[in-house]
């Protein structure tokens, strides 16, 4: 029996639930080019693994790249205000803080490095992990395995030596195809 040796956690709805950060950060940039955006479109089509090129398209009229961008780089300002709506799941910190030191532990998300940054920071987390993966780090997005593998290679380990743990269908989806173990994070409550 191969002995776990590579812990890689995905951080939103994994370590953090950001959906009302993120949704108050998206509504209120759409808000500004008069836009609503309705928490029951941001739950169905936004959030849970979902990049910003592909549901930003559905909102905005003519889907102008410039004007998806602005969006976004708009939402990464306000969501900076937003930190304070995060909240953090205890019993994977309780994990995460158990194996510091013991395990190697790697961050891997496809949301950007700014962004990641900063929630880290807001959590005290900054410090704990051996290696961070973020979206400006791989060039395909989940489904895609690339920022999994990226985690396994880097500390040269087997997949088999490895534990994912994710909670999007699109994350999960992207952990079995590295052939590591895969826990899923259920929503949870607090």
């Amino acid at each position: 029996m191969n002995e776990i040796k590579l812990m890689i956690f995905d951080l939103d709805g994994t370590i953090i639930d950001s959906a009302d950060a993120n949704y108050n950060a998206y509504h209120d940039a759409l808000k500004e080019i008069r836009i609503d955006l309705t928490r029951e479109f941001f739950n169905i089509n936004c959030f849970n693994g979902q990049h910003y090129k592909q549901f930003l398209p559905m909102l905005i009229p003519d889907g102008k790249e410039e004007i998806i961008e602005k969006v976004h780089n708009r939402k990464q300002e306000i969501y900076k205000n937003n930190l304070k709506n995060i909240n953090t799941h205890p019993y994977i910190l309780e994990i995460i803080n158990n194996n510091k030191g013991i395990k190697k532990l790697a961050l891997a998300t496809t949301a950007g490095k700014v962004a990641v940054e900063n929630v880290l920071k807001n959590i005290n987390m900054e410090n704990i992990f051996d290696l961070i993966i973020t979206g400006d780090d791989v060039i395909k997005r989940k489904p895609n395995p690339e920022v999994f593998l990226k985690c396994i290679d880097y500390f040269n380990v087997l997949p088999k030596e490895s534990v994912i743990f994710e909670d999007s269908d699109t994350g999960i989806e992207a952990a079995k195809y590295t052939g590591a173990w895969v826990i899923k994070i259920e929503k949870w409550a607090y």
